[in-house]
């Protein structure tokens, strides 16, 4: 699987640290110092196009306007415009820690995962998935690859990229959407994923 995606462990880092963890100055100074439509692997006019976003908000957008993005998209107060949870898709109340939750949970203590996360919280945020999955492509376990792909995040993934290309006030957050989108649509493609056909209820 290294061999297959050589970059998609450390995509997944990435994509963890940007959705999952509240920005600082400090990695958005990396992420610029990184020039990742330099470095970035390129397979589509999407992902130049979602990397070229990103890097000139990383050069135009002021912190304060990235920290207000990321709180009104993932945190609050106030509703989220991109629920970054899958139950919350999959859960007819909209609920976090429902069923799918709860599968997520199993399948990482089937494969050996453990979480140590500051504080409780659902396991389900789209950040920790990617996290799971980084380390997945770093086993090279094709089988639980598919697995998670299949069940635990492309049945529910789109609602969250989807809602961040279009209601990010920033590019950095809109590019990321689009990017996370466009990762896991050539990941579906290449394995031959068939992702679970599931209600979503948001």
């Amino acid at each position: 699987m290294t061999e297959q995606f050589p970059y998609a462990a450390v995509a997944c880092g990435v994509l963890h640290n940007v959705l999952y963890r509240k920005p600082t100055s400090a990695f958005l100074d990396e992420l610029k110092s990184a020039e990742l439509p330099q470095q970035w692997p390129q397979f589509g006019s999407d992902v130049s196009a979602a990397l070229a976003m990103i890097q000139t908000s990383l050069e135009q957008d002021d912190f304060d306007a990235i920290e207000r993005d990321y709180y009104q998209l993932f945190v609050g107060p106030g509703p989220m415009q991109a629920y970054p949870w899958g139950s919350v898709y999959t859960d007819k109340e909209n609920l976090v820690c429902g069923a799918t939750t709860v599968a997520f949970k199993q399948f990482c203590r089937d494969h050996g995962i453990a979480f140590e996360l500051a504080h409780n919280e659902p396991e389900d945020h789209i950040g920790l998935v990617l996290a799971v999955l980084g380390q997945l492509f770093e086993q090279g376990n094709q089988d639980a690859i598919k697995a998670l792909l299949t069940h635990h995040l492309l049945p529910w993934s789109h609602r969250v990229t989807d809602a961040m290309a279009e209601q990010a006030q920033t590019g950095l957050y809109r590019g990321f959407g689009q990017l996370t989108a466009a990762l896991l649509k050539d990941w579906q493609t290449t394995l031959q994923v068939t992702p679970d056909s599931i209600r979503l209820y948001k």
